[in-house]
Formats: structure tokens, C-alpha cells, sequence
């Protein structure tokens, strides 16, 4: 490829100035010397046509008064005349009557003239009036002028036209002569007013700009200087910014030296093994902590990629090295993989290998990661072991227990010693027992690995991890500080990052799979020794409080009051829905008009201890085990009860809207049993909405699409809950058709307080609607949220400005009633 060359200014500024006063100058020149060409003609010309018409004048008073010895005069006066080549007086036919050559007489004016025409003599006689031709090749100018006399009709040889040609060459000579030594003189003074204005461009612009190069060369050294006094303000305006750049290089570098010392003493303090592979070249580094880790020494030679590779276990290499090339292909949005590698004397140690992407070529393909591996040998081992006794123990017994509450005494007495603050944090996975129903047990121990090595590998400096049930991790962090409001802040601070941690997502066997986790933390300072099992205990009614509250919640003692135990509610509502001690209640969803266009049915469960049972809490308990799918195939047959009740009675039935948890809709039996109650029951399954979850597509994706067109197959309809809450599904949404989405209630919270919220909302329904999704706006207590959802053009609305849930009892009235409700 062509390179053009650098050039210095000292050199590009006066040539470029010689080639502009150049070009100016020679172009200045072209255009004079044309425009005095025409001058010169234009001047000649005039003259000549007065001498013409003097000339004609002679003519006709000599052949008036028959004088043709005039006319001899006044033709060899003119052909004194130096510059006349050729003056001639013609008759109609061409013949030469009078000339300034005596030769020429009674000459055809064609045969003896070269730069004569006939036509154009005829022309000038035709038209009246004399032509003028200027030949700049021969310099000369030939004019046609035609002569009229009196007499003319009387002699058939009368003069016509007088021809002449005059030569300009001698005139344009001089003219141009003239100005070449005007040119000369203009570009003499021009080449030194040149000279003169570059020397003092060069003393108040290259030189200092000179300055300031070399010095720029130099910006973040020590001997950095420049000169502060400049003339041009834009020269002192770049050494002002120089002068700043080189202090924030400066300062630039110094944080930089202090961000690498902290940089590897967090490495060192985290104890993760660092290595930096290239892509391009295979060639790899490796920590002296990643050779520490495999059992190594800092001299031992690991620079290749083979180096890695080769030490990956037989049964998970293929799995490993395909997670890491979707991670470089850009189809997993990190790499992270628990893993087995074999150490040097031989046997396999448990790594949590994560890596990043940080340099790309000018194609956007990755060349360089870099990445940590964190020993979780321990923690993996831990994690078998407790599978092992899950057969034996049950899932509440997996970890020591014994181990857990001696570290928690041991935790007190450091606080007491210490006078400082702890926490225990109780973490919850949230929808583990969908992903381990859809998944099977060995991927869902495969996940637990991966998150028990994640919070292992950033948490380790925190305090003691454990796991105690299937779904159920502990954290226990010391050191929080003296002040209790500060160990709070701290203590939910935790807690919100490993939310966020989890949260990220985690692949098991090429599936991407999301998940959520709930906290509920306990804070102590060891002056009042507690019971290990009643922190535990504490901890676990802050955690029945987090679905409510953000996914965070700091135990407070007010919570003790009225506080139900799971396992209790857990028989409870087995009992409950084996006698049918639940009952249903029905909200009707709206169009604009208020005509009812559904009805959703919703669980209500009174207990006799603990009063009405939140529904969602119903939920939550129900997905603890197969209660769940017995609970929602109860509420169908309710349902079918009750339309067929409508039906004898003539009624004309709506569409009734049944949610179905993400648990049951993948449960290998929920889908075959539904078949078997249709069957049982002949309905119109066009009048039954199954309102699924927008998380069912988190987990095998393809499964729960193909299992949705099935539904649809059957007759159902199939409704979208909480549309918008993980907009990574929207990509396996692709070819399935809704009858309504509900909107997630997160984007309605707190809408009317800020505009941005409204903009987000609007943007979500105008997707909605782009994809022929028939929109339902949920939750809607009040005038304003009805109006700001009715201007976005919402298809349907919910909530208890339109009408609270009603008994069955009531629904039946609006059904028979047919009236609609007030929408505004």
C-alpha cells in the first residue's frame, strides 16, 4: 500500500506558498493576455470601420462625379500604410477593380486572395453590413464592407465591397511584451514579500510549534519543560493543554502503579491463579499461584495452551472446551465453568475457571482473555458428600449441622473479644426445583456445584460458606464493625451482592440457565449468646419476608409475631387441598368499554391458626413438593365445575384464566393429566386460559415451547404472566402466539414518580403490541395509573379500581348481568 511521506512544515509551508503566488500570477497572466487580444482586435476594428466608411463616402462622390482617379489616390495612400497586407475594392462578381498591389487588378479576388470567401462577400452584401472576422493563427483581421452608390444600376461593374486584411501582429507584440514585464515585476516584489512573510511566520509559529513537539515527546517524563510564552493564542492554548496532559499522564501513571500493587495484592489475597491465554499465537501466562494451585513450582515452564488443556479431565474436557468456544464465538456472554484439573503428583483438584475477553482484532475477533481459577476442592467435596446422604438424611440434613453451630458459638465469642458485629445470611434459590424437575438431578447437582463454587471463590475472604438443604446456602461473615447500623448497612450490602452474583446466570451442559435467590440475614454482636438454631431460625422468618420486600431482608424481632413455619403450612396445605378447605375467588379483566373480556380465578386459603394465607405464600409453600401440581389441577376442575354449572343454566361463559406455575408446567405428569381431565370432562377448552409464567422459558427453552403449542393443540389458550421480567426469553418467543400478556408489576411500581419509568413502560407495551400481543395492564389501584396505561393504549385492564376479587357467588351475577364495569 502507498504510504505517503511526512513532511515538515518548515518545508510544505513556503512551497505550498510558491505554488499558490505561482498559480495566481501565470493564471492572472492567461487571462490578460486573452482579454488583450480581443482589446487589441475590438480597438482595430473600430478604427478600421471608420476608415471604411470614409472610404465609402470617397466612393460613391468619385463615381458620382465620374472621378476614378480619386479613388486610385485614396487606395495607394492606404497601401502606405505598413500593417495593411491586403485592401481591395470588389464588384459583384469577385473582380478586383482597385488594389494596393497594382498586380492584383482585374484579378479574381479568389484565385489571388487566400483568406478570401465569395460566400462571406455575399453575405455582407446580402445582409447589409460589414463583417469582421479575426484570424489569431495568421494574426491578422479581414473585414467585408459592402459599398452601395447611387449609380449602381447604371454600371454592371460597379464596386460591391471593399476587402481588407490588417495584420496585428505587430501591435499584439508589443502589447504582450508589455505585460511579461509587468509579471515580472509582480513577481519579483511577490517572491519577497514571500521570503519576508514566511520568516516571521516561522519566528512566531514553526519555531515555537518545533518547541512543543520536542517537548511533547517527552510528556510524562521527569524532564518534562516547555515554554509558557507564545504569540498565537491557539500555540499557548496547546501548550496549556501539554502542560495538563502530562500532569494527568503523570498522575495517570501513578494510579495506574498503585491500581497494579493493589491489583496483586488482591490477587494475592484472594489466592486465584491468573493466566492470560492468546488466541492467536496459543502461547499462554500463568501465575506463580495457577503453577502454586496444580502443584508447581514458580520456575516450572506452563507457557502453552497444551499446558491447560491437556490436565482437563477426560469425562468434562469436551464439555469445558465447548463452553469456552461459545464464550469466543459471542453465544455466552462469559465463561465460567467448574471443572476438574490434574494436578502434578497425579490426582484431579475441583477449579472454578472464569475468564474475560480484553483485546480484539480490527475484525472484532477476540485475540486475548484473561482469566482466575479458584481451588474449590474443599467446597465440591463438601457438596458430594452432602448428595451422598441425601438418599439417608433427607434434604434438611445435608451438611454437619453440629460443624455449622459450633461455628457460630465460635463467631460470638469473636464478637465479644473483639467488640465487632457478624451476620448470617440464609440464601435461598428460588426456582431450583423447576430447573431440577426439567433438567433432572444430576444437571441441578451440576448447578449447585457451580453456584456453591462461585460464592466460594468470591465470598471466601467473608467469613465461613456452607450449604444446608438442597436449595439452601449459609454465609456467615465477621468483622462487620462496633456500629450496629453500619454492620446492617454492610450485612444487606452482602446480601444485594450475592443476589446480583447468582442472578448472573450459569451453564450446565450448553443450557444457559437464569436463576434468582432470596436473603434473609441475621445481624449479631455476641453480648446476649443466642442458640445457633435460633439465628437460624431468625435468619429463615427474615427469608419469608423477601419475596415481599426486594429479595433482601434484615431480621427484625417484630417479625416473630404471627411468624408460621414452612414445614407446618407445608401439611397444612396438603390436608387442605386433599378436604377442598380452599376456595377460589375471580377478578374480571376489561377492555375500554369495561366489557368483561376474562377472568382471572385466584387461590384463597383461610387457616385456622394463621388466619388468610398470602397467595403467594400458598404458591411458594405448594412448589415445595408435587402439592403444586395437585393444587392447580384442583383449581381446573373448580373451574369446570363451575362452567358447567353456567352452561345448564344458559349463561353464555367467558374465558376463565388459570395460573400455572412454572413447577407444574414442567412436571412430566401436569400435561398428561390435564389430557386425562378434558377427557374426563368434555369442555371447550377455547373458553380455558392457562396463564404460565414468563420464567417457564428459562429453563429448556425448546421443551417449554413445544410443550405450549401442544396446550394450544388441545384447544387452550395460552396467556403470558409478568411479560417483560426476563426479556432475555423474548428470543424463544419466536413463532408462539398469546392471547394476552400481562405486564410484570415492576415496571407499574412508582411509575407516576418519574418519566423515565413512563418512557420504559411505553416502550415495552409498543413491543408488545409490535408483536400482536394483546396487552393487559395488572395491578391498577388508582385513576392515574389507569390513565397513564389507557394513553399507551393498553388492550385490557386490572385491577381494584375496576373491581376487587369476587366470590363465586358475585361473579356468577356479572356474568348473567352482562354489565360492564367503570373504566375512567
Amino acid at each position: 500500500m502507498f504510504k505517503v511521506p511526512r513532511l515538515s512544515l518548515i518545508v510544505t509551508l513556503p512551497v505550498s506558498l510558491v505554488i499558490l503566488f505561482a498559480s495566481l500570477i501565470l493564471g492572472e497572466y492567461w487571462y490578460e493576455r486573452k482579454m488583450l487580444g480581443e482589446q487589441l482586435t475590438n480597438t482595430i476594428s473600430a478604427q478600421l470601420q471608420q476608415d471604411l466608411f470614409r472610404m465609402r463616402i470617397v466612393v460613391d462622390s468619385a463615381i458620382a462625379t465620374h472621378d476614378m482617379q480619386r479613388i486610385e489616390q485614396e487606395v495607394s495612400l492606404v497601401a502606405t500604410e505598413q500593417d495593411m497586407m491586403v485592401y481591395v475594392l470588389l464588384d459583384a462578381s469577385s473582380q478586383i477593380r482597385y488594389a494596393n498591389h497594382v498586380i492584383w487588378r482585374n484579378s479574381n479576388a479568389a484565385n489571388v486572395l487566400e483568406a478570401y470567401s465569395a460566400k462571406t462577400h455575399h453575405e455582407a452584401v446580402t445582409q447589409d453590413k460589414p463583417i469582421t472576422q479575426v484570424d489569431f493563427e495568421s494574426l491578422s483581421i479581414q473585414v467585408y464592407y459592402p459599398i452601395y452608390t447611387s449609380s449602381r444600376s447604371r454600371y454592371s461593374n460597379a464596386i460591391d465591397v471593399i476587402y481588407l486584411e490588417y495584420s496585428i501582429a505587430t501591435l499584439l507584440f508589443e502589447a504582450i511584451d508589455q505585460l511579461q514585464q509587468r509579471l515580472e515585476t509582480v513577481w519579483g516584489f511577490g517572491v519577497l514579500f514571500i521570503l519576508l512573510f514566511y520568516y516571521v511566520f516561522y519566528r512566531l509559529h514553526i519555531s515555537p510549534l518545533r518547541r512543543l513537539s520536542r517537548a511533547a515527546k517527552k510528556v510524562g517524563a521527569a524532564d518534562f519543560q516547555s515554554e509558557s510564552a507564545f504569540w498565537s493564542a491557539e500555540l499557548s492554548v496547546l501548550h496549556h493543554f501539554l502542560t495538563d496532559v502530562d500532569a494527568r499522564l503523570k498522575r495517570a501513571t501513578q494510579r495506574l502503579n498503585d491500581a497494579e500493587r493493589r491489583w496483586l495484592f488482591s490477587v494475592e489475597g484472594s489466592r486465584n491463579g491468573i493466566w492470560d491465554w492468546n488466541i492467536a499465537t496459543g502461547a499462554i501466562f500463568v501465575s506463580d499461584r495457577w503453577k502454586e494451585i496444580l502443584g508447581f513450582d514458580a520456575n516450572d515452564t506452563t507457557n502453552d495452551y497444551s499446558a491447560w488443556e491437556t490436565r482437563l479431565h477426560p469425562d468434562e474436557k469436551s464439555q469445558v472446551l465447548n463452553t469456552l468456544q461459545n464464550y469466543i464465538n459471542h453465544q455466552k456472554e462469559d465463561y465460567e465453568s467448574v471443572h476438574r484439573l490434574k494436578h502434578k503428583q497425579g490426582h484431579y483438584i475441583w477449579v472454578l475457571d472464569k475468564g474475560k475477553i480484553v483485546e480484539w482484532d480490527e475484525l472484532a475477533r477476540p485475540i486475548r482473555i484473561i482469566g482466575t481459577i479458584t481451588d474449590v476442592s474443599g467446597d465440591v467435596q463438601h457438596h458430594r458428600i452432602a448428595i451422598d446422604k441425601q438418599s439417608h438424611n433427607g434434604l434438611t440434613d445435608l451438611i454437619n449441622r453440629d460443624a455449622l453451630a459450633n461455628a457460630l458459638f465460635d463467631q460470638q465469642v469473636e464478637c465479644r473479644q473483639n467488640e465487632t458485629s457478624a451476620a448470617l445470611l440464609l440464601i435461598r434459590l428460588d426456582n431450583f426445583s423447576v430447573i431440577n424437575d426439567a433438567l433432572g438431578r444430576q444437571l441441578g447437582d451440576r448447578l449447585l456445584m457451580q453456584i456453591a463454587a462461585r460464592l466460594t471463590s468470591t465470598f471466601n475472604a467473608a467469613g465461613l460458606i456452607a450449604r444446608l438443604g438442597a436449595e439452601e446456602f449459609v454465609i456467615l461473615a465477621n468483622a462487620l464493625g462496633k456500629d450496629s447500623e453500619q454492620a446492617n448497612r454492610r450485612a444487606l450490602a452482602l446480601a444485594s451482592e450475592v443476589r446480583h452474583l447468582i442472578g448472573k446466570g450459569f451453564t450446565v451442559s450448553d443450557q444457559h440457565l437464569s436463576i434468582s435467590a432470596k436473603v434473609g440475614l441475621v445481624v449479631f454482636d455476641g453480648l446476649g449468646s443466642v442458640e445457633p438454631h435460633r439465628l437460624l431460625t431468625r435468619a429463615d422468618t427474615a427469608l419469608s419476608h423477601a419475596a415481599d420486600a426486594g429479595g433482601c431482608v434484615l431480621y427484625q424481632a417484630s417479625m416473630d409475631k404471627n411468624q408460621t413455619q414452612p414445614a407446618k403450612l407445608q401439611q397444612a396445605l396438603s390436608s387442605a387441598i386433599e378436604n377442598e378447605h380452599l376456595s377460589l375467588a375471580f377478578q374480571p379483566v376489561v377492555d375500554g368499554e369495561g366489557n368483561v373480556g376474562s377472568i382471572e380465578v385466584l387461590i384463597r386459603w383461610y387457616h385456622i391458626d394463621y388466619g388468610f394465607i398470602n397467595p403467594s405464600k400458598i404458591i411458594a409453600i405448594a412448589e415445595l413438593s408435587d402439592d403444586i401440581v395437585k393444587l392447580e389441577l384442583w383449581v381446573f376442575e373448580q373451574v369446570r365445575a363451575l362452567m358447567l354449572t353456567l352452561e345448564h343454566q344458559q349463561i353464555a361463559l367467558p374465558v376463565f384464566s388459570i395460573n400455572i406455575s412454572a413447577r407444574s408446567f414442567h412436571h412430566d405428569d401436569f400435561i398428561p393429566q390435564l389430557k386425562q381431565k378434558m377427557h374426563q370432562y368434555p369442555l371447550n377448552a377455547g373458553l380455558i386460559q392457562l396463564e404460565l409464567e414468563e420464567e417457564v422459558f428459562n429453563v429448556n427453552p425448546q421443551d417449554a415451547r413445544n410443550a405450549v403449542l401442544e396446550l394450544q393443540e388441545l384447544g387452550f389458550l395460552i396467556a403470558l404472566d409478568n411479560f417483560g421480567l426476563s426479556m432475555g426469553t423474548l428470543q424463544y418467543l419466536q413463532g408462539v402466539t398469546f392471547s394476552q400478556v400481562k405486564l410484570a408489576q415492576r415496571y407499574l411500581d412508582g411509575i407516576s414518580e418519574s418519566e423515565e419509568n413512563i418512557r420504559l413502560l411505553g416502550a415495552l407495551v409498543h413491543m408488545a403490541r409490535c408483536l400482536d400481543y394483546p396487552v393487559v395492564a395488572k395491578y391498577l389501584e388508582n385513576k392515574e395509573l389507569l390513565k397513564i396505561v389507557t394513553d399507551m393504549q393498553c388492550a385490557w385492564f386490572q385491577g381494584y379500581i375496576i373491581s376487587r376479587p369476587l366470590v363465586e357467588k358475585d361473579i356468577v351475577q356479572l356474568i348473567k348481568s352482562k354489565l360492564s364495569l367503570s373504566v375512567g
